[in-house]
C-alpha cells in the first residue's frame, strides 16, 4: 500500500513537472508573438523603420524611446526593485554593460516599480550606468510586450527586432551567450 501511495506521488509529481514546462514553453513562444504585433503597432514618427517602439520616462525625467537605439543589439530588460532574482541579476548586467557598450550593444532597463524614489534609491545603490526607464501603469508598455512575469529579458537587434527572450533570472553566460549570437546574427 505504502508502495502504490508513493508511486502516484511520484506519477503526480512527473505531471506536475512535465505542465509547468510546457506552460513555459507556451508562454515564451506568446509572449514572442505578443510583442511582435502589439507593440510593432507604436513606431515613432521619427523612426518608423523601428520595431516594437516605445517611449517612456528616464530617471531625469526625459523621454527615452527605444527607437534611441536604432543600429544596435538591445537587451531589453522589464525588472523591479522588489524582485529578488532581478537583484541578482543586476551586477552580471553592469559587468556584461560595460564589457559591450563600445561593441554596438545597448541595455535599457524598463522597471515596473511604483515608487520612483525607491528606484532612484536602487539605482544609486547598485551603480546601474546603464538607462533605466520608468514604465508607469498608465503608459504598461511591459503588459503591450507580454510580459506577465518579471525578470524578463528581450535581445533585439538594429530595427527593433526580437531575436530571443528569456523569462527568469538571466546568468551572465547566459546573457553573454546571447548577445554574442545577435552579433553573429546581423554581421
Amino acid at each position: 500500500m505504502k508502495y502504490k501511495k508513493s508511486l502516484w506521488f511520484f506519477i503526480i509529481l512527473i505531471i506536475i513537472f512535465s505542465m509547468s514546462f510546457s506552460a513555459c514553453t507556451l508562454i515564451t513562444k506568446m509572449i514572442n508573438t505578443s510583442a511582435t504585433t502589439q507593440t510593432s503597432k507604436e513606431k515613432s514618427s521619427t523612426a518608423t523603420d523601428y520595431n516594437n517602439n516605445f517611449t517612456l520616462k528616464d530617471l531625469n525625467n526625459n523621454d527615452i524611446s527605444l527607437s534611441d537605439f536604432a543600429g544596435s543589439i538591445v537587451v531589453l530588460n522589464f525588472w523591479a526593485t522588489w524582485c529578488p532574482p532581478c537583484k541578482a541579476e543586476i551586477p552580471d548586467f553592469i559587468e556584461v554593460y560595460n564589457s559591450y557598450k563600445d561593441k554596438n550593444v545597448s541595455f535599457l532597463g524598463v522597471s515596473v516599480d511604483e515608487d520612483m524614489a525607491a528606484l532612484k534609491q536602487f539605482v544609486l545603490d547598485y551603480k546601474i550606468n546603464y538607462t533605466i526607464v520608468h514604465d508607469e501603469s498608465s503608459k504598461n508598455i511591459s503588459g503591450k510586450w507580454g510580459v506577465n512575469a518579471i525578470p524578463t529579458t528581450f535581445i533585439l537587434d538594429g530595427s527593433g527586432n526580437i531575436l530571443d527572450s528569456q523569462i527568469g533570472q538571466m546568468s551572465k553566460e547566459q546573457l553573454i551567450s546571447k548577445i554574442e549570437s545577435a552579433l553573429e546574427k546581423i554581421k
